[in-house]
C-alpha cells in the first residue's frame, strides 16, 4: 500500500505466531516501542547464542537458546533501561519479546489503560490526532491524506464473496463509516450505518479487447479514484474498486483518508478480509473477535484521560526535551517547478544481504536496535546538509497501548519529535549511545499526541511546513499489509499516481528478502531529485562506513562519492558556454603555480598592431606600443625579489603595472594609495612612464597563461572592455584579460555618469559587481559579455536586469579573485536562469580547474569553502552536479539569517533594490522594517510579504513596509526617506 504523509509501524502478521529460527516464514519483528526496546535487549544478551540468525517477538526464549543464566541479564537490563522491575520467575512465563514488552507496559508509566464502550453513541468529539489533520483540512486541503493502494488478484475470484467481505468490515469498524460535521462551531464524529442497498464498485473491463489497452484504463481508474479529493463533512471516507479484466485477473484499488486510518490498519484491514473471504464472506464463520472498544471510545478516553497531572507530566517531558530546539530545517532549496505542489515524488536505495548481516550484528555489539542506528545516521547527514548541529526528527508509533485498540481500524498513529545533539560534535559511539537515550526516553512518554504537543508548547503553525519537525524516519516493520485470499495470487501494485506529501521529506526503512531497503518520499517543490538520490546514496555509504568504524567523528565520514568534478583535472563538463576539448572537456588544468602545462596552454591571438588602442582612460587613448613600452620599463623598476604591494592608481600606467607583475611572474596585492610607505610598496606615481613613449607591441603573451577567460569568454581584438569593479582581484582579472585577447580596456573618468559613459564607449564586455550592475538605468545594445564578482551578494533578479538592459548578453559569474585576477570558482549563468526557477542566490558555480582542494565536499553539505590553504570565511553547499552555493558566514545560524529576506526582496521583479532595519515594536521588542524601491509601481506591502511567505519563514519576513517607486535605493540602515508608509 502507498504510505500516507504520516507512516507509522505497520500492523502485526496475519497469523500471531512467528517461526522460530530455521523455518521459511518471515519472523514478526518489533511493533511497538516497548517491543523495540525489550528485541534490542534480547538481541544484545542473546546475541553470542544467535549469531547472525533472525528472530521475531513471537519466538520463544528457550527455543532460541536462551538459557537460565541469560535470563537474569534480561531483567537487569529491562530494569536499567525502563526503569521496570520484572522477576525471574515472571520472566520465564512470558518467554517472548511481544509477552515480555506487554508485561513491561503494564507496569511502566505509559502502560495498557482501560478504555470502555460509552454508553452514548450519539455525536462525538474528534481525537487530538484526527483534529490536527481536521484543521490542516481547512487551512490548506490536500490530497496528501489520501491513503491508497492496489493489489493485483488473479485465480478464479468469488467476486460476491470478496463484496460481501469488504461489507462486513465496514459494518464492523466505526471508524469507515464516519464522517466529520461541524456542529456548533466544532467538527464531531457522526457514524452512519451502512445502507442495505450497499454495493462494492465493480467495473469490467473484459470487453477491452487488447489486453495492453485494458491494463492501461484499469491504472487510469484505480488513478482516478486515488486521486478525488474527499469531503469530510458528508462521507464516505473510503472508497473501494474492484477492476476486472477477465475471468482470472482483477485489480483492487482501495482509498481511504488518513483520518480514519493509519498503516495498522491496513494490516488489519488485509487479515480480516483474508479471514472473511476464507469464510465465504460470513462474519459468523470468519473466527473474528467482536471488537470491545469502537474508534469513538478511543477518541473519548484519549480526551478525558490527557488532562490535569497525566497531561503536565507528559508534556512537561518534551517541554524540556524540545527547549531550544530549532523550529526549521534549513536543508537545501530545490528549484521550484510548476504543479510541483500537486505530487510528491519518491526515490529508492537499498543495503545487500551482506551489508544488513554486518548492520543487524554491528547492532548488538553497541546495545542499539536497528532503527536507533538509522536514527544516528539519518540525524548525521540532515546536520552535515542544514549546517544545523541540532536536528529534530519526527518517529512515528503505533499509539495501542491499550489491548483493544490492536484490532481498531482508526488513526491511532502518534508522531514523536525526537531532538539529536550534535553541537559537541560526537564521535558516531558516543552519538548512538545519545540517540539510544533519547530514542527510550521518548517512547516512556508516547502518549502525547502531537497535535497536543504542538498546542501546550505554543508551536506557530505554518502551512508551508509542519512543526516541530520537517523529516520523518519511519522503519516500517512489517512486510506491506496483502490479504490472503485461498485460491488467489495477490500482488501490491506501485500506483502510477504520486499523490502530494504533507512533509518535506519521510524516510521509510523496510527489511525485506533479507535486504534493508530505502524509500525516501519527498516534496518535489522544496527538494530536487537529484539531491534526494544524493541523500540516499549517502545514507547507505554511512551506514557502511560507521558499521565498519564508529569511533570517528560524525563530521570525519566522507558522505559518499563527491560530484563527478576533479577539481585538478579538465573543467567541468556541465558550463553550457565553456570551450571544451576533444573529450567535451574544459581547458586543461594549470600547474600548482596556475601555469598551463606544456602542450596546453590556449591558443595565442594574433599579436595587436602596435597603434591598436589597449586602454581607453578619461586622459586619453594608450596604444598596445606604449603599452609594450610600459609594462618593459615599469618592469625594470620593479623589486626583484618578495611581495610587492601594488598602488592603486586609476589610470593606463596602474594597467601596465599590473601587466608587468603578471609578465615577471611577481607576488603582489592592490592597496590603496593611502597605504604607509614601505620597501615592498610600489607606485606608478613613483616611476612615471613616458606617455609618449612607444615600442614594440605588448602581445599578451606573457599574460595568457593568467587568461582564465580565454575558453570561457571569446574576447577578440575587436572588443571594448569596461572594467566597473571595485574589487582588486576583479580589476586585475578584467586588465589580464583584455590584454592577452588583444582587446580595449575602457577605464572610466572619476565621476563619470557611466551609463552614457557605456553607450559612447560601445562596451561589448563589462567586467563588474552587482552594486554597479543595479545602478545601471540605461539600454547597453553593445553588451555582449559581463563577468560579476559573486560573493554571494548576486541575486537572480540582477541577471534579470542585465538581460533587460543588454539582451542576448553572456553573463559569467567568478568568485574569490586571487591577487592574480585568478577565480577561485565560475559560474556561466544558463540562458533559462529565471527568479521563479533558482536558488535565493546565484550559485558560486564550479572550481576552476587548477584551483588546489583538500577532499572535495559531499553533494548537500554545509562546508566552509577551502581551496587548498586559502579560508574564503564563506559556507557553501555542493549540489549535484559539482556547482557550490553560496549560504553565509560561519557562526550565523542559515534559519536566522536575515540575507536570505534581502534576496528574496531583490528577486520580486519591481523591486530594484531593499534594505532590512531592526526597530523596536510598540512593545520594545524587535521587529524587521523592510524599505524597497522600483523601477514599476510597488504592490503593496501586504502583498509583498504574502509573496515573500511562499520562500521565507515567518520570522524572516517583515510586517512593516516602506515603498516607493522614485525613491533613491537607501544604501545603509540610517538612510532617510520621504516615502508613503503601506
Amino acid at each position: 500500500m502507498a504510505h500516507p504523509s504520516y507512516p507509522e509501524v505497520q500492523v502485526q502478521d496475519p497469523t500471531p505466531a512467528s517461526a522460530g529460527p530455521g523455518s521459511s516464514t518471515r519472523p514478526t519483528p518489533p511493533r511497538t516501542p516497548y517491543e523495540e526496546v525489550v528485541y534490542g535487549i534480547w538481541t544484545d544478551v542473546l546475541g553470542d547464542v544467535l549469531g547472525a540468525t533472525e528472530f521475531g517477538v513471537h519466538d520463544d526464549f528457550f527455543e532460541l537458546g536462551g538459557h537460565s543464566l541469560a535470563a537474569p541479564r534480561i531483567v537487569a537490563r529491562i530494569r536499567k533501561t525502563l526503569g521496570v522491575h520484572v522477576p525471574v520467575r515472571e520472566f520465564f512465563g512470558c518467554r517472548t519479546v511481544a509477552s515480555l514488552a506487554s508485561l513491561v507496559a503494564a507496569q511502566s508509566s505509559i502502560g495498557p489503560q482501560t478504555i470502555g464502550r460509552r454508553a452514548d453513541r450519539a455525536e462525538a468529539v474528534l481525537s487530538f490526532d484526527q483534529q490536527r489533520i481536521w484543521l490542516e483540512h481547512q487551512m490548506q486541503p490536500s490530497l496528501a491524506y489520501n491513503v491508497h493502494g492496489r493489489q493485483r488478484l488473479v485465480g478464479p475470484l468469488d467476486v460476491g464473496a470478496f463484496a460481501a467481505s469488504i461489507r462486513a468490515i465496514l459494518v464492523r469498524h466505526e471508524a469507515l463509516r464516519t464522517r466529520f460535521p461541524v456542529v456548533n462551531g466544532q467538527p464531531v464524529q457522526v457514524v452512519d450505518d451502512l445502507p442495505d442497498d450497499w454495493q462494492l464498485d465493480v467495473h469490467d473491463l473484459r470487453d477491452v479487447a487488447d489486453p495492453a489497452q485494458r491494463s492501461a484504463r484499469a491504472r487510469r481508474l484505480a488513478d482516478e479514484q486515488a486521486s478525488t479529493a474527499f469531503d469530510l463533512t458528508a462521507g464516505p471516507l473510503i472508497r473501494c474498486l474492484l477492476i476486472r479484466l477477465d475471468e482470472t485477473e482483477h485489480l483492487l484499488s482501495l482509498t481511504a483518508h488518513h483520518i480514519v486510518c493509519d498503516d495498522w490498519s491496513i494490516g488489519l484491514f488485509a487479515r480480516e478480509l483474508s479471514a472473511l473471504y476464507a469464510a465465504g464472506g460470513d462474519p459468523g464463520r470468519a473466527g473474528l473477535e467482536p471488537l470491545p472498544i469502537q474508534y469513538r471510545d478511543y477518541a473519548a478516553w484519549q480526551r478525558e484521560h490527557l488532562v490535569g497531572e497525566t497531561l503536565e507530566r507528559t508534556v512537561g517531558y518534551w517541554r524540556e526535551h524540545l527547549a531550544g530546539a530549532p523550529g526549521v530545517l534549513t536543508m537545501p532549496l530545490g528549484r521550484r517547478r510548476a504543479g510541483a505542489r500537486e505530487h510528491g515524488e519518491w526515490t529508492r536505495g537499498r543495503l545487500t544481504e551482506e551489508e544488513t548481516r554486518a548492520l543487524h550484528t554491528f547492532c548488538r555489539a553497541q546495545g542499539v536496535s536497528p532503527f536507533m542506528l538509522l536514527m544516528a545516521t539519518l540525524a548525521t547527514v540532515l546536520a552535515r546538509w542544514s549546517g544545523q548541529r541540532d536536528v529534530v526528527i519526527g518517529v512515528p508509533t503505533a499509539g495501542r497501548n491499550d489491548t483493544g485498540t490492536d484490532t481498531l481500524i482508526g488513526f491511532l498513529v502518534n508522531t514523536l519529535p525526537i531532538r539529536v545533539d550534535l553541537r559537541d560534535e560526537p564521535t558516531f559511539t558516543d552519538l548512538l549511545a545519545r540517540v539510544r537515550r533519547v530514542c527510550l526516553d521518548g517512547y516512556a512518554h508516547a502518549d502525547a499526541p502531537l497535535d497536543v504537543l504542538i498546542q501546550q508548547l505554543d508551536v506557530p503553525r505554518d502551512p508551508r511546513h509542519t512543526p516541530l519537525f520537517q523529516v520523518v524516519l519511519s522503519l516500517l516493520n512489517t512486510s506491506t499489509a496483502t490479504a490472503q485470499l485461498p485460491g488467489i495470487s495477490v500482488e501490491s501494485m506501485d500506483g502510477t499516481t504520486s499523490l502530494p506529501t504533507k512533509l518535506d521529506l519521510t524516510v521509510n526503512v523496510q527489511e525485506t528478502d533479507r535486504r534493508m531497503h530505502f524509500q525516501l518520499d519527498y516534496n518535489p517543490e522544496r527538494y530536487d531529485p537529484t539531491l534526494v538520490e544524493a541523500l540516499v546514496t549517502q545514507l547507505e555509504a554511512l551506514l557502511r562506513a560507521v558499521v565498519e568504524d564508529p569511533s570517528r567523528g560524525v563530521l570525519d565520514y566522507p558522505l559518499g562519492p563527491a560530484p563527478a568534478v576533479d577539481p585538478d583535472g579538465p573543467g567541468p563538463a556541465v558550463d553550457p558556454h565553456g570551450a571544451s576539448d576533444s573529450n567535451g572537456h574544459g581547458p586543461a588544468a594549470p600547474d600548482s603555480n596556475g601555469h598551463a602545462p606544456a602542450g596546453t596552454e590556449p591558443a595565442a591571438p594574433p599579436a595587436p598592431e602596435a597603434g591598436r588602442a589597449a586602454v581607453v582612460t578619461g586622459e586619453g587613448t594608450y596604444s598596445y606600443g606604449w603599452l609594450g613600452h610600459a609594462v618593459q620599463s615599469i618592469g625594470r623598476a620593479l623589486p626583484r625579489t618578495g611581495h610587492v604591494d601594488l598602488v592603486h592608481r586609476p589610470g593606463a600606467a596602474f594597467v601596465a603595472a599590473v601587466l608587468a607583475c603578471v609578465e615577471a611572474g611577481a607576488e603582489f596585492s592592490i592597496v590603496e594609495a593611502d597605504t604607509p610607505a614601505s620597501a615592498t610598496v610600489f607606485d606608478v606615481a613613483e616611476h612615471p612612464v613616458d606617455p609618449d613613449g612607444t615600442g614594440p607591441a605588448f602581445t599578451g603573451r606573457g599574460v595568457a597563461d593568467r587568461a582564465w577567460a580565454a575558453g570561457r569568454l571569446p574576447l577578440a581584438g575587436t572588443d571594448r572592455v569596461a572594467v566597473l569593479t571595485s574589487r582588486p582581484g576583479h580589476r586585475v582579472s578584467a586588465i589580464v584579460n583584455t590584454a592577452a585577447a588583444g582587446a580595449t580596456l575602457l577605464v572610466p573618468p572619476a565621476g563619470a555618469d557611466l551609463d552614457g559613459w557605456l553607450a559612447g564607449q560601445a562596451a561589448t564586455a563589462a567586467f563588474l559587481g552587482p552594486p554597479q550592475l543595479r545602478a545601471r538605468t540605461a539600454p547597453l545594445p553593445h553588451l555582449r559579455y559581463a563577468v560579476i564578482d559573486n560573493s554571494g551578494e548576486l541575486v537572480p533578479h540582477d541577471i534579470v536586469r542585465l538581460r533587460r538592459l543588454a539582451p542576448g548578453c553572456h553573463a559569467l559569474a567568478v568568485y574569490g579573485t586571487d591577487a592574480g585576477g585568478r577565480p577561485l570558482a565560475t559560474y556561466d549563468v544558463p540562458e533559462d536562469f529565471r527568479p521563479g526557477s533558482a536558488p535565493l542566490r546565484v550559485p558560486l558555480g564550479h572550481p576552476l580547474p587548477g584551483n588546489p582542494a583538500d577532499r572535495p565536499a559531499s553533494v548537500g553539505e554545509v562546508t566552509q569553502l577551502r581551496f587548498g590553504a586559502r579560508h574564503t570565511g564563506h559556507l557553501a553547499r555542493r549540489w549535484a552536479d559539482g556547482t557550490l552555493e553560496y549560504l553565509g558566514h560561519p557562526g550565523t545560524d542559515p534559519a536566522q539569517d536575515r540575507i536570505q529576506t534581502y534576496h528574496a526582496l531583490r528577486d520580486l521583479p519591481e523591486v530594484t533594490d531593499a534594505v532590512l532595519v531592526e526597530l523596536a515594536d510598540p512593545d520594545g521588542n524587535p521587529a524587521l522594517v523592510g524599505y524597497v524601491t522600483g523601477d514599476e509601481p510597488i504592490r503593496t506591502g501586504a502583498e509583498i510579504r504574502q509573496q515573500l511567505l511562499l520562500r521565507l519563514p515567518d520570522h524572516l519576513t517583515p510586517r512593516t513596509w516602506w515603498c516607493s517607486p522614485r525613491c533613491p535605493a537607501p544604501r545603509t540602515a540610517t538612510t532617510t526617506w520621504t516615502c508613503s508608509r503601506t
